[in-house]
């Protein structure tokens, strides 16, 4: 079960984190409520405990035989910098190996079809884990997942491909319309940095934010609509969990945003070492055990045999929008598209920029990538200090990005230097010969997405294929300023 350090430095910030010890009074009245009203969400009971607390706040007058349960929505808890015990055991149980076990057990009385998508980092980690190639890593698990009635076996690379295509068209949408009161656009794939966005700067940034979902997100949804409509069955009978490189994306799961109707896209979401102790317990077997190819949600079960990345192992977005922008712009591809761009090292390796400048030295695009809290806080302080020069930037709570995940496979004993190489083989491993590096637009399953949604520009494409984030600065706004970073 995940703890304290398994999430990012950003969800771990003092008086910020999820996951502390009670800290402050609730942020809702546990007052008896009059009027009966309840908000939105999953519902967590606080309830006392002999001799302690799960709370602090109000007592009630009422004798405890006449009170009615105070009710906490889990979006409440994990907006708070107060007491999320109760919110902390919910999330947990339902995001965890013991559950989706259950699941599995009990297909044949509940009829629920289990879809499980692997993210292309963890299958990196996890390549490098077992000695494969990323080829015979999904194979292998995709054979085991299915031995144990797993029915859809899928990679992260639709997902990846839609957001990527989004993003681009929302950036070049500001660029174009001179929206330069909403530029720098961040990129919103980190769900700690979201967290850390919404919670303590709020209105300052928000309107920077990609609203474009994640990419697992938007598979999500995918997975709880059109799939239901390709297998013929009810969007209630899919189960979909996530294997994921970090934490961080169990409480990106548990965002009422993230919902298709009454149904959440993703159900469980599993961190790499999760996963892995799962593979151990139920004795996987990485060299003799069986494989399978693995599937697709609108060419079938079995049709995938080649994998397919973008370029950039963090989602990819700072290289993909730029250039397709400098394309745009210059009428010509300016850089190799078999190489990954010329980037400018600024402060550290986590903190790189690249521009593209016009004949008469103008600049026209300046992106940067910033991973890590400390690189994150220069951007915001730009921001605050209107001294921004950027128009995109790529955002990622892990210092060295989503290879880093809190979730990945790590030798603990590891120097900061060994961990670094660590990193730099994972990188060359995730680009491996086998996986075809592809433009997002030559997905084959874009025709079909474009023709489900009715359209890149519908309705139904904007809830699909966006998000919204709320300032919830005003529910800790008693947090200490003095923020201490436990990386």
């Amino acid at each position: 079960m995940a703890t304290v350090k398994s999430f990012s430095g950003a969800v771990r910030l003092k008086d910020v984190s999820d996951f502390i010890a009670p800290s402050q009074a609730c942020v809702v009245s546990l007052e008896p409520k009059k009027d009966g009203g309840e908000g939105e969400g999953e519902l967590v009971r606080l309830q006392s405990r002999a001799g302690s607390s799960a709370a602090r706040g109000p007592s009630t007058s009422q004798p405890a035989s006449e009170a009615s349960p105070v009710k906490v929505t889990l979006n409440d808890c994990l907006a708070c910098s107060g007491c999320v015990t109760s919110a902390e055991t919910v999330l947990l149980e339902q995001q965890s190996t013991e559950e989706f076990l259950r699941v599995l057990d009990t297909k044949a009385e509940t009829k629920r079809v289990v879809v499980v998508t692997l993210s292309s980092q963890s299958r990196t980690s996890l390549a490098a884990h077992y000695g494969l190639s990323p080829l015979e890593t999904t194979s292998r698990l995709c054979g085991f997942l299915k031995s144990l009635g797993v029915d859809l076996v899928l990679e992260d690379n639709l997902g990846r491909d839609l957001a990527l295509l989004a993003t681009l068209e929302e950036f070049w949408d500001k660029y174009e319309n001179g929206a330069a009161d909403t530029l720098p656009l961040l990129t919103s794939e980190c769900p700690g940095w979201v967290l850390y966005a919404e919670k303590t700067h709020g209105k300052l940034v928000l309107p920077h934010m990609s609203k474009a979902r994640s990419a697992v997100a938007t598979l999500g949804s995918l997975c709880k609509g059109a799939l239901p409509a390709n297998l013929g069955v009810d969007p209630g009978r899919i189960y979909h969990c996530f294997i994921s490189p970090c934490f961080d994306k169990k409480l990106e799961a548990s965002r009422e945003d993230l919902k298709s109707g009454e149904f959440a896209d993703l159900d469980c979401v599993l961190a790499t070492t999760e996963f892995h102790k799962l593979l151990e317990a139920k004795s996987f077997d990485s060299q003799g055990g069986p494989t399978a190819p693995f599937d697709d949600i609108f060419q079938g079960s079995g049709t995938q045999r080649t994998q397919y990345s973008a370029r950039g192992s963090s989602g990819g977005y700072l290289e993909f929008v730029f250039r397709e922008c400098a394309l745009r712009l210059k009428g010509r591809d300016l850089f190799p598209r078999d190489q990954p761009l010329p980037l400018k090292v600024v402060r550290n390796q986590d903190f790189q920029e690249i521009s593209l400048l016009a004949d008469d030295g103008k600049i026209l695009l300046s992106f940067a990538l910033a991973y890590g809290f400390r690189n994150i806080q220069n951007i915001i302080r730009r921001i605050k200090q209107k001294k921004m020069t950027y128009h995109f930037v790529e955002v990622m709570a892990c210092p060295s990005g989503c290879l880093n995940g809190g979730g990945q496979m790590k030798d603990e004993g590891a120097r900061v230097i060994d961990r670094k190489e660590i990193v730099a083989q994972l990188e060359q491993l995730y680009h491996h010969g086998e996986v075809v590096l592809r433009d997002p637009r030559g997905n084959p399953n874009l025709g079909q997405v474009e023709t489900w949604l009715g359209g890149f520009k519908s309705q139904k494409a904007t809830e699909v294929l966006h998000t919204t984030f709320h300032d919830r600065t005003q529910k800790t706004e008693t947090a200490s300023t003095a923020m201490m970073i436990d990386f």
